[in-house]
């Protein structure tokens, strides 16, 4: 490896790392709020706690990755204008290609890297946080409890239900609702004006006190039956013990490239057989997830394009400038990736190129920068060999002949 290239690339990799560490820590702080809310309040285990934040670091990583990729070389490439060493390369023979190259090189293997991430470790982390979060409302009733919210672990058997506050004496749950048979059925209204949840035998319940139940007569259109109880309960989908289980999502964004050109190509023999609006926003939506584990990847290739000539022409000054450039780019990339996504999913543009767009738009703009550095530097080595001095330029090598007596 030439100097010239370990250099470049000793440079790049504190900011990058630097920038990952500060992008990453700033899109997972909401998340580490909510945990530590649910430990100091909630009373969860850090231990499973720690294990959510490290499942939900695979979806950050995908993201902040080209994000580092593009402030580091913009900042390692920035020190360089500032300290004038790209003057002294310059004068010095030294190419914009052998800056370039080694960048490059490094963008496209933090792009493969990237790519394994949205593949391979996303799809697993995002269904393990799924599960583990599961399995955790199971265990522990209050991670699922809050005041005046549906709670929904039921919702499978046709149930859903509420209480608006917590006695602060007693610990009872207070003017609790119960909407039973929400699925096509015969629906059932429950309210109480206090419950408890507790454990017996393994199984969790919800026992309601002093309440009433709604539900309708059979033979009537209008008519509902009341009555009323003192004492109601109603098995709860808790265990008293934390449990693993499997857990398989169906969700597109989780899954792997294979699976999910397998889904794909069911979802267009489903179409093909009959026409529906449901089934075309399905393949739209799944092309989408397709084209993004690739484009986003692919991100810090195009960074790195466009963060080579751009670092290059930062004056003095330039670490600051390089970042204020990085995240102008960075939001102008993740805002039209957004709008690509929006417009691939209604079908106002096809799912891959609204997908690309925001990589087609940076790319060309890195390609047309990088061309006029090159020219650039033509220019500069034409003007300055046309003003040479005339006596320090190289002059043709004469032999000198001396006349024979």
């Amino acid at each position: 490896m030439k100097i010239l290239t370990r250099y470049t690339l000793k440079e790049f990799f504190p900011p990058f790392l630097l920038a990952l560490l500060c992008f990453t820590s700033i899109l997972l702080l909401d998340e580490i709020f909510r945990l530590t809310k649910l430990f100091v309040s909630k009373g969860v285990s850090p231990h499973y706690l720690f294990q959510l934040l490290i499942y939900v670091l695979p979806a950050t990583l995908v993201v902040t990755i080209p994000m580092a990729t593009l402030v580091g070389i913009l900042l390692s490439l920035g020190r360089f204008s500032t300290d004038n060493e790209i003057t002294a390369m310059k004068s010095h023979g030294i190419g914009f290609h052998q800056i370039l190259l080694p960048l490059l090189a490094v963008s496209s293997l933090l792009s493969i890297f990237d790519f394994f991430f949205m593949d391979y470790a996303l799809p697993r982390g995002n269904i393990a946080y799924v599960s583990l979060k599961h399995d955790i409302s199971r265990r522990h009733s209050a991670f699922v409890l809050e005041e005046g919210v549906v709670m929904k672990e039921l919702e499978r058997e046709g149930k859903l239900w509420l209480y608006e506050s917590t006695h602060p004496e007693t610990g009872r749950l207070q003017e609790v609702k119960v909407w039973d048979s929400i699925w096509p059925g015969q629906p059932r209204f429950v309210s109480a004006k206090e419950a408890t949840v507790d454990f017996r035998n393994g199984q969790a319940w919800l026992t309601l006190y002093d309440g009433f139940t709604y539900e309708p007569i059979a033979d009537s259109d209008n008519g509902f039956r009341v009555t009323t109880f003192a004492e109601d309960q109603i098995a709860l989908d808790f265990t008293e013990t934390l449990e693993r289980t499997e857990y398989e999502s169906k969700s597109t964004r989780n899954m792997p490239l294979a699976k999910l050109k397998s889904h794909i190509g069911e979802l267009q023999a489903r179409l093909s057989q009959e026409q529906s609006k449901p089934r075309l926003g399905k393949l739209r939506y799944a092309q989408v997830e397709y084209h993004k584990k690739f484009s986003i990847p692919f991100a810090c290739f195009v960074f790195g394009l466009i963060g080579v000539p751009l670092g290059l022409v930062v004056k003095r000054s330039g670490k600051m400038v390089g970042f204020g450039i990085g995240l102008g780019l960075v939001l102008v990339y993740y805002l039209l990736l957004q709008v690509g996504q929006d417009t691939g999913r209604s079908g106002v543009l096809p799912p891959g190129f609204a997908v690309w767009l925001p990589n087609l738009v940076i790319g060309l703009l890195g390609l047309g920068f990088a061309l006029r550095v090159i020219f650039e530097g033509k220019l500069e080595t034409q003007q300055n060999r046309e003003h040479q001095p005339l006596d320090t330029r190289e002059k043709p090598n004469v032999q000198e002949v001396s006349e024979s007596d």
